[in-house]
């Protein structure tokens, strides 16, 4: 543990926080990085900056500590931080610090517009806003009128040191590029004062004995955190698996009372069809009996036809005995007349119409 703690000592740059204070805690150094911030103020001097000042709304309120914490000649209030980590809550951080710092702006039985200005800075070792911009600068504004700021004296000005777009004035990236680790020309003033100081704070044994017992406090907590956040995660894993489960409960049940409805469909559906069967045999019945009864019926006409045929019959056959009895009886009385043989042919065909042959059968008999 020692040497992870002695070699995270001597890697440690501006980009951490302990060693980000301790450096500007030097007076020109200060000066400098809020000359460069804000070029327009034209700050002459400072009051020695203070590091981790501690400032509490109220006794029961959440109590702010800031990295580091100066007024110029002006009475401005300038509240510098580094933020080496993405908590996601940089919005209403920067409103916590603000608000402290501007309780210092407004002394008692002043009038409010007598109240000092107050700047929040923060470096960001992380795009605070994830809008790909080198440095934000907030201020209120009225909705609706973008454009028009209201000038209540705060501003919060934010640096995502990562970023490599160089929106910034060359001064102020020299500072940034050396948060960052970035190469640098060695020729800037504050550059050298930087790199002096930096030797200075790393040379500083009690320094580094309070840094090595800050990281083990630092690092306690946050094994604290993520054993706090892992028991959440695993909370929350268990809450999710009990909702899921109640869902997958009720999602069984409603499948069971959907196989059930099923169910009773399937058993209505198969007495529908027994029902049907039945009816289709009843059907089937009544047509085979009626075609029964239509083949009974067809017999008694095939019988009462073959009765009509076999009187037709005898009555064809009797009236051909007739016709034979009376051509016979014909032939007879015209030859009693003395009519010729051919004489009586031509008469029965006139009168019979019968064939020759016919005819002739009755004269060879």
């Amino acid at each position: 543990m020692n040497d992870f703690l002695r070699k995270k000592w001597e890697m440690a740059g501006l980009a951490d926080d302990y060693i980000f204070n301790k450096v500007m805690l030097d007076y020109d150094i200060c000066l400098e990085v809020l000359r460069r911030i804000l070029p327009d103020l034209h700050i002459k001097k400072i009051e020695l900056p203070n590091n981790q000042q501690e400032f509490a709304l109220a006794p029961d309120a959440k109590a702010v500590r800031f990295d580091i914490y100066t007024t110029d000649e002006a009475g401005n209030h300038y509240d510098v931080e580094m933020q080496v980590a993405d908590h996601h809550n940089i919005a209403k951080r920067i409103r916590y610090y603000q608000t402290a710092s501007s309780m210092e702006a407004y002394d008692k039985g002043q009038p409010y517009e007598q109240a000092d200005d107050s700047y929040v800075i923060f470096f960001c070792n992380f795009d605070p806003f994830h809008l790909d911009q080198q440095r934000y600068v907030l201020h209120k504004h009225i909705d609706g009128l973008p454009k028009y700021i209201v000038e209540d004296g705060q501003t919060d000005i934010l640096f995502n040191v990562p970023s490599l777009k160089h929106d910034v004035d060359p001064k102020m990236q020299a500072f940034l590029d050396v948060i960052a680790q970035r190469k640098v020309e060695e020729t800037d003033p504050l550059v050298v004062k930087l790199k002096k100081r930096m030797t200075v704070v790393k040379r500083n044994r009690k320094w580094r004995s309070e840094y090595m017992r800050r990281s083990l406090y630092e690092m306690d907590q946050e094994a604290r955190e993520r054993r706090i956040q892992e028991g959440e995660r695993r909370l929350q894993e268990g809450e999710r698996k009990i909702q899921e489960g109640e869902r997958r409960l009720q999602e069984g049940e409603r499948k069971i009372q959907e196989g059930e409805r099923r169910l009773q469909e399937g058993e209505r559906k198969i007495k529908e069809g027994e029902r049907r069967i039945q009816d289709g045999e009843r059907k089937i019945k009544e047509k085979e009996q009626k075609i029964q009864d239509v083949q009974e019926n067809l017999k008694e006409k095939n019988r009462k036809v073959q009765e009509e045929e076999h009187k037709l019959s005898r009555e064809k056959q009797r009236l051909q005995e007739n016709q034979q009895n009376l051509i016979k009886k014909f032939i007879e009385g015209l030859r009693e007349y003395g009519v010729d043989e051919t004489a009586i042919k031509e008469k029965i065909k006139d009168n019979f119409s019968l064939s020759d042959t016919e005819i002739k059968d009755y004269f060879s008999k």
